[in-house]
């Protein structure tokens, strides 16, 4: 049987709010997750012999074992579905590791698609969305289409029509921001992230959606991190420059520009500026339904 192939994007929040720590340890959130048209590559074909592997290139450092979010999610579809069937799958990695842009759970949301497919599983999506939850809090949204306000812990999403997205600059820096530490760090110091420029968003229905980006993990991270400080401060200081961020708890930073050259033109100016070290791309945000 021939390969089939899935693309799974990254994400960056476009602006992420924090509540108060719940009893559960844990801090609600409120944020716009968007997608963008930067994505890993997922390959499925059956096993035989009903065993799951996995093979990974792109990137050396990240375990094909058991523990990887590929196989968590295949080993949680099979155990839902009570299906015999196995895999090989095949991830070619673009998206760093611990970047705040969501690779492991896009991912991970991929397999549960590109499984349901090659093994022909009847599941619907509010199960397959049930598993995501299970898996991560952010892997329910890169099971839907859309642009999402989520809450929660990130699972609870309202789908948002945004029909046209700027163009965005990533910048990581080479090393990731362990998510814990930055909710600890953020629950020691609790100081809110600032509030950017005003953000007109088009909604489909004809109407806009106001952002204000902003970051309540900014300034814990960046306390530690000063090099993700100063790189987002570059963003901000470009011209044309929208709105300049960090998304999720870190490493990567964004900037927004309303066109791909000016997109294009920073990002080369920034892989000058910072190196070759440093993981710089332009890349076009996904408005609702949109498929790259």
């Amino acid at each position: 049987m021939a390969d089939l192939t899935i693309r799974a994007h990254a994400k960056i929040n476009l602006d992420l709010r924090l509540g108060s720590r719940r009893p559960d340890g844990f801090h609600p959130i409120d944020t716009l997750f968007v997608k963008t048209d930067i994505a890993d590559q997922l390959s499925a074909v059956s096993s035989p012999d009903g065993s799951l592997n996995l093979s990974i290139d792109g990137d050396e450092k990240l375990s094909a074992g058991p523990d990887n979010l590929i196989l968590r999610a295949a080993g949680a579809l099979r155990e839902k579905t009570k299906t015999a069937a196995g895999a090989k799958l095949r991830l070619h990695k673009e998206i760093p590791q611990g970047a705040g842009l969501g690779g492991g759970s896009s991912d991970a949301a991929a397999t549960l698609r590109l499984l349901q497919q090659l093994w022909s599983l009847k599941v619907t999506d509010p199960v397959l969305m049930e598993i995501a939850a299970e898996l991560g809090s952010d892997v329910p949204f890169f099971l839907q289409p859309d642009p999402a306000r989520g809450t929660g812990r990130g699972e609870i999403l309202e789908p948002l029509p945004i029909q046209t997205l700027p163009w965005a600059v990533l910048i990581h820096p080479g090393f990731g921001s362990p998510t814990a530490e930055a909710y600890r760090r953020y629950a020691a110091h609790r100081r809110p992230g600032e509030e950017g420029h005003p953000l007109s968003l088009p909604l489909k229905t004809g109407k806009s959606l106001e952002v204000r980006p902003r970051n309540d993990l900014e300034p814990a991270v960046e306390e530690k991190f000063l090099w993700i400080r100063a790189a987002r401060h570059w963003l901000s200081e470009q011209p044309g420059v929208l709105a300049a961020r960090m998304s999720g708890s870190g490493s990567t930073v964004f900037g927004l520009w309303a066109s791909e050259k000016e997109a294009k033109s920073v990002a080369d100016k920034a892989k000058g500026y910072f190196g070759p070290h440093s993981w710089i791309r332009s890349t076009r945000l996904l408005g609702a339904g949109e498929k790259n």
